[in-house]
């Protein structure tokens, strides 16, 4: 079975140097580092044992966002994707890159994305949630979401720290729990913003454009049923008819979700269910999560053998096209 991953991170320096997680693991969890850092023989050995032929790499978040200096961000993303491009020519068969773009100056993002996918060997672009308080949902975007759907290049809507506003109203007092983290406030945000996009019309005004999101679809599946329930009961008559569709109808033709990190049965029946397995993708959330633990849970859920290939490789091979390897890792 073949195993394409698409959440899958790496550090970089200078990008990443004040990365908190990354000091983290530095002084607590060297192996981890040591992984993070890695795009080599470490990675590698770490996909062979699980049997994942193929990575799609992304910076760890925050990726370029947190810069102040937009100037500056925008030298840091040009400088990231040519060093992933990189990686990616050095071994074609094993990788494949996601740009990373400097949302601080919209028009330079869609630039950036078009040449890294036009001019640089990448598949696609992952960004790191809101930028410094402000969201894609913002109308300056739309060049960006333009292009990408002129490109036919998916983007990854990757989770970060939530709004300073929510910060401080819901999660101040429990920091020290990393409730703001992995374990809620990441699939609180990412979802929250998924909504905002949609609730925006920025799909129809790009119906062709495709979105992915991680960790079996930021909590968005479980509550499908009450968002098309109660869309547009906000006290304006017109909201309602202010999408040509339903909510939930845009997560199922806009997006795809990964299992990034999210090795649960439950939840994983419950978004193949209400998704579809056309929409599912396999994925781990190296180097946080472990290949091995990904790799196992997809070979040993109960699910028919199309339904896991779809899973496994061909919902991948359909997004990216001729983007990535048709028999990767050989």
């Amino acid at each position: 079975m073949t195993l394409i991953a698409l959440e899958e991170h790496y550090a970089w320096d200078p990008a990443s140097r004040d990365n908190v997680v990354a000091n983290w693991l530095r002084s607590n969890n060297p192996v981890g580092h040591e992984r993070l850092y890695d795009r080599g023989a470490l990675r590698l050995e770490q996909m062979d044992a699980a049997g994942i032929d193929f990575q799609i790499l992304s910076l760890f978040d925050p990726g370029v966002q947190d810069e102040v200096d937009a100037s500056r961000a925008v030298d840091l993303a040009r400088a990231a994707n040519d060093d992933l491009a990189e990686t990616v020519r050095q071994n074609p068969s094993r990788f494949g890159g996601f740009a990373t773009l400097a949302t601080q100056d919209p028009a330079a993002a869609a630039t950036e994305l078009r040449r890294a996918v036009t001019e640089l060997p990448l598949v696609g672009a992952l960004i790191n949630g809101h930028c410094q308080g402000r969201y894609l949902d913002d109308p300056a975007y739309h060049e960006l979401f333009g292009c990408a759907e002129e490109l036919g290049v998916p983007i990854y809507l990757h989770p970060t720290t939530p709004h300073p506003a929510v910060m401080q109203a819901w999660f101040a007092p429990y920091v020290a729990d990393g409730m703001h983290l992995a374990s809620w406030g990441f699939a609180a945000e990412t979802g929250t913003h998924v909504l905002r996009l949609i609730y925006s019309g920025l799909f129809d005004r790009f119906p062709g454009l495709q979105m992915v999101i991680g960790h079996l679809g930021e909590m968005l599946p479980f509550a499908a049923y009450r968002l098309d329930r109660y869309y547009g009961l906000g006290g304006d008559e017109n909201a309602r008819h202010r999408l040509q569709r339903m909510p939930s109808d845009y997560l199922r033709t806009n997006f795809h979700v990964t299992m990034s990190g999210n090795f649960c049965a439950p939840a994983f029946r419950c978004t193949l269910e209400v998704l579809g397995a056309e929409r599912v993708m396999f994925s781990v959330d190296y180097p946080m999560d472990d290949n091995e633990t990904g790799a196992q849970f997809l070979a040993s859920y109960p699910m028919d053998d199309a339904t896991r290939r779809k899973i496994s490789c061909e919902n991948a091979a359909r997004l990216f096209g001729g983007r990535i390897p048709q028999n990767p890792g050989r």
